[in-house]
């Protein structure tokens, strides 16, 4: 481990701790159950559903979404004819998540990357398709490059499917959306601390108080330290979110928050993969660390600045304005380790960037529920404003002072370095990019006859980006503008035979403009600029349930995603990028939440995928299954109230294998050479104490099996991140 003394005591002044049939038996075999609940001549409805203060929920346990507000108005899961997943507050302490990451292993048919591209934050694929930029919070994009926490988040939600006409650019295979925690109506405060494995050490506490009538605070801290299983790998996290509600409950509500994150982490790139061996990372001790852990460090921050009004005209009709503004910094050094032919020593590649990215977000959505030619109408109509700059650079220092080879078997992270190792780094390959982007939006959800509702929404995004690169061996400035205008499509049709019922037929569409974020290439923006948007379509049919008097949630949907229209290298003019390629995913989910009886909670999700890539610039791309795409994936976790005050629980995460490639654009095409990670079923389990009133002790057990698998893979297939190992975690919650 590393010793830093000023880092050491920064950091601790920080510390905040003062296919077909599948789906046919899917859909019908819940028949039976309603036709238990719903006795001849007697009426079938659900439970009201009460809105509760955030507060409020700190007590409330379960899995079930209830109300979500991804689909931007406030409606139960069940009214939104797409695949949603969500994870709970509840879920994620009893899993003990601390990470955005470990909250979504509980979404099936989400996987994750190793950074590729140089991407470092949180990097997912949502059915296939890369989703990096598509993560929002609270409804409003946040898709700079950063590891998320979850200290402050109440849930997330996943949403399936291509869905520019809510969010406008990107979302071809889903988006996740993080609800942040908000002061309610209720004086409570929550304390607890976390001691485990691998001197795992966490401190939160959540205090909400009530001022008056209308008014509360609320106040969110964190402080996280721990080391891993990979040798001289650490995590050093806090954060602080002070938020404060006026008017609770009144025709006009305010909300002004503030959110900081800061992190000092030793990063990982794990275990480089050969191309030969079958394809599979090379046969070594999961706690080798090839990096260098004197100089390595992943230096990031985030803070984000929200203000809310919310105005209620009557009961059916609120609007709600929202403005934003956030910052990250971020500041990488590490290896991306390379093993040579012989396999008997490690390349320690040198990675280093840093970026400034600031986001400013204003939107405005009207909401109306009203009856028009004796049909009832749940109108949408809003605009969004977005301007994201980001001013990006490299590292480079002279190349004899870099990274000393690694053995393979035996990585010494404290090699000795050059004398003059890194006093000759200097920022090069500067890269300024704005975007601006203007969305103007309009949906419908019209019950055209009793149980029968039809949804039609369209957006239109104004998108402009400029972006200019430095090119630093001749200083060459190189200018580039992109100026987009794109149509988006949402349209659903919804059988509702009773209010536990749902059966529905959606279509959906998606764009990637050119010189977007997710998109443009530092070294090379010229493609970007000489290219129209990508192109993406979702079909998707699915019925949604609820069970056990309301109490159980049961989702099931058949789908098709296809990018129709995917961007390939020009082989004979390589500063340019083709509209030529297409690829497709096919599958099917299930997916369950809730309470079975009153002490047994479930939440549980299957995924089957079959993708390919259908047209590609090199022949030898068609046809294989797309990186970080595996055949299955899913999980099941249930909690059981055993006596009054013992709680266990525990559960299964799996996913199939997954590849790892890079396919080359440039002539003469080559087949490339593609790297894999073996599927694997993790095993968690967990056990809660009600000491006394207020106060528990809950035991977390993660890998209790001490399975052996690998976490994320490169797309490229160079490199794979091992999982963890057996670990256990000790939370000490104290309520008052």
């Amino acid at each position: 481990m590393r010793i830093n003394s000023k880092k050491e005591t920064g950091r601790r002044m920080n510390v905040l701790r003062n296919s077909s049939a599948y789906l046919l038996f899917s859909l019908t075999a819940p028949m039976p159950l309603f036709a238990q609940e719903a006795e001849a001549g007697k009426e079938t409805t659900l439970p009201a559903v009460v809105v509760r203060d955030a507060a409020e929920t700190q007590t409330q346990r379960t899995y079930q979404s209830g109300i979500t507000s991804v689909g931007k108005m406030a409606q139960p899961a069940k009214d939104v004819p797409q695949s949603l997943t969500t994870v709970t507050r509840s879920l994620m302490d009893d899993r003990n998540v601390t990470s955005l990451m470990e909250a979504l292993r509980n979404v099936a048919g989400l996987t994750f990357n190793a950074g590729e591209g140089g991407r470092i934050g949180d990097n997912i694929t949502i059915r296939g398709f890369g989703a990096s930029s598509d993560l929002y919070l609270d409804g409003v994009r946040d898709n700079a490059q950063y590891n998320r926490e979850t200290f402050n988040l109440e849930r997330v939600e996943v949403l399936r499917g291509a869905s520019s006409m809510i969010f406008g650019r990107g979302s071809t295979g889903g988006i996740v959306n993080q609800v942040s925690k908000e002061p309610g109506l209720k004086t409570i405060t929550e304390l607890e601390a976390t001691a485990g494995t691998h001197n795992f050490f966490r401190e939160t506490a959540d205090a909400n108080f009530k001022i008056n009538d209308t008014t509360a605070v609320r106040l969110n801290l964190m402080a996280n330290d721990n080391e891993s299983h990979r040798d001289e790998v650490e995590q050093n996290r806090w954060g602080v979110a002070p938020s404060v509600k006026f008017g609770i409950g009144t025709s006009n509500e305010f909300l002004l928050s503030y959110y900081h994150l800061e992190y000092d982490d030793v990063p990982d790139n794990g275990i480089p993969i050969p191309p030969v061996q079958g394809g599979r990372p090379i046969r070594v001790d999961f706690s080798n660390f090839y990096g260098m852990a004197e100089v390595d460090y992943q230096r990031d921050s985030a803070d984000i600045f929200t203000g809310r009004w919310v105005h209620s005209f009557n009961d059916s009709m609120q609007l709600r304005t929202v403005v934003r503004q956030s910052q990250v910094d971020r500041d990488l050094r590490m290896v991306a380790p390379r093993v040579n032919a012989g396999l008997t020593s490690v390349t320690r590649g040198r990675q280093a960037r840093g970026a400034e990215e600031d986001n400013t977000t204003a939107s405005s959505d009207l909401t109306s529920k009203f009856d028009l030619f004796n049909m009832k109408h749940e109108g949408l109509i809003g605009v969004e404003y977005v301007r994201e700059t980001a001013d990006r650079w490299n590292y480079f220092g002279a190349p004899a002072l870099n990274n000393p080879a690694a053995d393979v078997l035996d990585p010494n992270p404290f090699d000795p370095l050059p004398p003059a190792y890194g006093l000759t780094l200097q920022r090069v390959n500067p890269l300024d990019f704005t975007a601006k982007n203007t969305g103007i939006y309009v949906q419908d959800i019209v019950e055209v006859i009793p149980h029968w509702k039809v949804l039609v929404g369209a957006r239109r995004d104004d998108f402009n980006a400029d972006y200019s690169s430095v090119t630093t061996a001749t200083n060459a400035v190189a200018e580039y503008e992109r100026d987009d205008q794109v149509w988006s499509w949402r349209t659903g049709l919804m059988y509702q035979p009773t209010d536990y019922v749902t059966y529905y037929a959606a279509y959906g569409t998606a764009f990637n403009p050119s010189g977007d974020i997710y998109s443009v290439e530092a070294n090379q923006p010229t493609r970007s600029a000489k290219t129209d948007p990508e192109k993406s379509i979702n079909y998707e049919i699915g019925a949604k349930w609820e069970l056990m008097q309301g109490n159980l949630s049961l989702r099931t949907a058949l789908f098709r995603t296809e990018k129709t229209d995917e961007r390939n290298v020009d082989p004979f003019q390589p500063d340019i990028f083709l509209l030529s390629g297409r690829r497709h995913t096919d599958g099917v989910e299930i997916e369950g939440a809730g309470r079975i009886t009153p002490k047994w909670e479930v939440f549980g999700a299957l995924a089957l995928m079959t993708a390919e890539i259908d047209e590609q610039i090199n022949p030898f791309g068609v046809g294989l299954t797309p990186p970080n795409t595996p055949d299955y994936s899913g999980n099941i976790w249930t909690s059981y109230q055993i006596a009054p005050k013992w709680r266990i629980g525990g559960g299964v995460d799996f996913v199939g294998k997954r590849t790892g490639y890079a396919i080359g654009t440039t002539l003469p095409y080559t087949a490339p050479a593609i790297r894999h990670i073996p599927g694997y079923a993790r095993v968690d389990a967990m056990v809660e104490w009600e000491m006394r009133e207020n106060t528990s002790l809950e035991l977390n057990l993660l890998n209790v099996l001490d399975k052996k698998y690998y976490e994320s893979i490169y797309v490229n297939g160079a490199n794979a991140v091992p999982g963890i190992p057996f670990e256990a975690q000790l939370s000490l919650s104290y309520k008052f």
